[in-house]
């Protein structure tokens, strides 16, 4: 495995992983990254036909080590040359299965082209991701159920300990941040805000919903992944109908659906 540092991480950064090959075209793929806007924040880089001759990508470091970085940092991962450098179809779906549980994805070819969510590029590929996706599924449904009842239990906690005249956020167990939760200060509340009903409109359900995630986020500590679970477990559907994912929650906490802006479209 290799791994080359660059550019630091901006908004529209990418991860690149190849071989050897596709690394020492790596002034080449740079210029062709910039014509779509995109900056190479970092290369990783195995032996040729590492990834073809393995059956489980786990055993080739340089990807496990990219789809690491990219989760941490938030970043997508572009991979010019799949049939050269991966070889097998199941190493291009499971690659972006992964990324797309994590609200990123996979960047194929000189294009840059996400790979794509629902869908596949055969009757045999649509049918595995769609297999994937429902088990996908019904764990976030049995982990959401999970959280919210434990959640419920810390918070009649919280309201037990403010009747006594202890801080309400004192009696909350402070969850450590992890992938996907944003740095902010945490702020002190003396009440929880409630969840709006999902029959609510948007308009009126946006500054509830947010202030609930912020609470939930800022002061309770838990992660975007598990507050969309707690949405989704809820109820709660973006403007448009469609579950909450991590990114979702993200744009909620940033105002980017705030006054209608042009995230209210997801």
């Amino acid at each position: 495995m290799a791994h080359v540092p660059g550019q630091s991480p901006a908004a529209s950064s990418v991860i690149l992983l190849g071989d050897h090959d596709t690394a020492r075209h790596r002034d080449e793929l740079t210029e062709l990254a910039a014509q779509h806007g995109c900056a190479i924040a970092n290369v990783f880089f195995f032996a040729q036909g590492a990834a073809a001759s393995n059956d489980d990508l786990t055993e080739v470091d340089a990807v496990v080590a990219a789809l690491a970085r990219a989760i941490a940092d938030r970043i997508h991962v572009w991979v010019p040359f799949p049939g050269p450098d991966f070889g097998r179809e199941q190493h291009w779906r499971r690659l972006s299965l992964v990324l797309q549980r994590h609200g990123l994805n996979v960047r194929f070819g000189r294009e840059l082209a996400p790979c794509p969510a629902t869908g596949g590029y055969s009757e045999v590929d649509i049918a595995l991701r769609r297999e994937v996706q429902t088990v996908d599924d019904l764990d976030n449904a049995a982990l959401a159920a999970a959280g919210v009842e434990s959640l419920g239990r810390e918070i009649e906690l919280a309201l037990v300990a403010a009747g006594a005249g202890e801080p309400v956020m004192a009696a909350v167990r402070r969850v450590p941040g992890g992938a996907g939760t944003e740095t902010a200060p945490r702020t002190e509340s003396a009440w929880p805000p409630v969840l709006p009903a999902p029959t609510v409109p948007w308009a009126q359900r946006q500054p509830m919903l947010k202030r609930y995630v912020r609470w939930l986020v800022h002061d309770c500590g838990v992660t975007q992944v598990a507050t969309a679970r707690v949405l989704n477990s809820a109820g709660q559907r973006t403007p448009k109908g469609r579950r909450w994912r991590p990114a979702t929650v993200s744009a909620l906490l940033n105002g980017r659906y705030d006054h209608g802006g042009a995230d209210a479209r997801a």
